[in-house]
């Protein structure tokens, strides 16, 4: 009986899912704040259609889980490891400065110093969910601002355990030791570790033996129970669902099996995580909403204003540009899930009464249904207008002085291979990156002409000279930054040769109508490579191929 409730419920989500969403698609808004909208039509305070959410919750962290399994696997572990130092720094300043905004707001509103600290736990996280779907959606994983969003959001997820250990010391109560509480932390650092070594070496050699086996659906099982094990395991010790997927993803990254996994996996992620926004819409009590709907507003648009603004300064004090602080400022500018555990548990804590946990649930709602339309509108006018980098009008003798020159934006694996054949066969180049360390790395080796910056600020590339450059390449992972700075370089030498890098065949099109002269889409070369090497074993001239 309990098994037919529970299908019953899902029909009714999935079924008033889909005509919410069409409309949703029609109006080109996000999906996300479709599922939304279909959890407050069907939810306790709407229609009353689904009252109890226990077994919507456990379906929403299996997709949340699914999500950061997939999302480890495509960052992989050698660039997660290459990039740890980014994420830790600009996680825990994120965290800390949000925090003490937090406190500092609660104090000002008179609060006791015990909420004042409270507050700032709450509002110091974002949505790992939300952020991660808007990114992957965007195809926006190792974009500046993908990598920053991913960081501070997996370093919240780590703050959790730290912060559910000392709510007890804002009760009043006799919570755990400080040596109980660096415990804690220090084997949590040892299990994602353990976990990742274990993972590593263990893993890949069970699914080398399944995949000899040949049989599919073993291999799709083995997939699930691998993702959802270590989730397991590492919620029974202590961290949350969400950190173990993602370490379980990392292990397996580098291997021969990520892409196979990767579309064994989606179709169970989609699934799960569209359950997971729409029990989010479930939560916010309308009757209270409407009652309150000023105070609502006026919070939802204070935390929005507050987490965009701190993470704006932070990315910006990095030394990144403009569009990668303002995007990433952006995107981490909601309240996040673990905030609602958190919140929970302060309620029940009697740290804060029930009128403020209902205002900050519906507060915090509001800014979920926010946040996916504020990131569209974001990309869509820093792509359209191309804000950028300030910059100074470019005098002619701050032009790097080169003529029939190659302009490369990019530095990763692409635009440094280019760089040592430029090298090998003297042709002169300028490099644009707008990642700071890539720029010192590359001057401590001897680099001169490049620039740090936006490509598609107009007076970047008029510092490089783009008016007498005869090739421009563009190698960045970042797809409307790559249009921006193709329309822009166009306008300003129309002569110019561009050669463009996408990863996906379906921009083709688009970045033809732009003016690229040549573009290669990763997938397109996958495809030659693997046909080139077909026809070599068949022993076909080189000429023919």
């Amino acid at each position: 009986m309990d098994g037919l409730i529970f299908f019953h419920k899902l029909l009714i989500i999935l079924g008033f899912s889909i005509p919410v969403i069409y409309i949703f698609n029609k109006l080109k808004f996000p999906s996300i704040v479709g599922f939304l909208i279909t959890g407050i039509i069907i939810g306790p305070y709407g229609l009353k259609l689904i009252t109890d959410t226990a077994g919507i919750q456990l379906m929403a962290e299996i997709g949340v889980a699914f999500l950061l399994f997939t999302i480890g696997i495509e960052i992989s572990l050698s660039r997660f490891l290459k990039h740890l130092s980014e994420f830790l720094l600009t996680g825990g300043l994120q965290v800390f400065f949000t925090f003490l905004a937090g406190m500092l707001i609660g104090l000002m509103l008179q609060l006791s110093m015990s909420q004042a600290i409270f507050i700032g736990f709450l509002l110091s996280h974002s949505s790992s969910a939300l952020v991660l779907k808007m990114l992957k959606d965007r195809g926006d994983e190792e974009s500046p601002q993908g990598r920053i969003s991913i960081g501070i959001i997996l370093f919240q997820d780590i703050m959790v355990v730290p912060m559910m250990l000392l709510i007890p010391f804002l009760t009043g109560d006799s919570g755990p030791t400080t040596l109980a509480i660096l415990w804690k932390l220090l084997k949590s650092i040892l299990i994602i570790v353990a976990i990742l070594a274990a993972a590593r070496y263990i893993i890949p050699f069970i699914l080398e033996r399944l995949a000899n086996m040949r049989m599919r659906d073993v291999f799709v099982i083995t997939s699930i129970v691998i993702t959802l094990g270590i989730a397991w395991i590492t919620h029974a010790l202590g961290l949350s669902l969400a950190i173990g997927a993602f370490l379980a993803g990392l292990a397996i990254s580098d291997t021969d099996f990520t892409h196979q996994i990767i579309s064994d996996i989606n179709p169970f992620r989609d699934i799960f995580l569209s359950v997971f926004f729409v029990s989010f819409g479930m939560i916010l009590d309308l009757d209270f909403a409407r009652q309150n709907y000023g105070y609502i507003l006026s919070i939802s648009f204070i935390i929005i204003f507050i987490k965009a603004a701190m993470v704006f300064s932070l990315v910006k004090f990095l030394k990144y540009p403009f569009r990668a602080s303002m995007l990433s400022g952006v995107t981490l500018s909601q309240i996040g899930e673990f905030s609602f555990v958190l919140a929970s548990v302060g309620f029940k804590s009697n740290i804060i009464s029930e009128y403020v946990y209902q205002l900050f649930i519906s507060a915090s709602v509001l800014t979920f249904i926010v946040s996916p339309l504020l990131i569209a509108f974001a990309y869509y006018s820093l792509s359209r207008k191309s804000v950028s980098i300030p910059a100074e009008e470019t005098e002619s003798d701050q032009r790097i002085a080169l003529n029939n020159h190659v302009i490369i934006c990019g530095m990763g694996l692409n635009g440094r291979n280019l760089v040592n054949v430029l090298k090998e066969t003297a042709i002169h180049y300028v490099i644009i990156d707008l990642n700071f360390q890539n720029i010192k790395n590359a001057k401590k080796k001897g680099e001169e002409n490049i620039l740090w910056g936006d490509a598609s600020n107009a007076e970047i590339l008029k510092r490089a000279n783009i008016q007498t450059a005869r090739v421009l390449v563009i190698a960045i992972s970042d797809r409307f930054l790559t249009k921006s700075c193709l329309s822009i370089a166009k306008a300003l030498n129309p002569n110019l040769h561009v050669i463009v890098r996408t990863k996906y065949v379906t921009d083709i099109d688009e970045l033809q109508a732009l003016g690229a002269d040549d573009i290669i889409p990763e997938e397109f070369e996958t495809s030659i490579q693997i046909f080139s090497r077909v026809l070599k074993m068949f022993h076909i001239p080189n000429s023919i191929i």
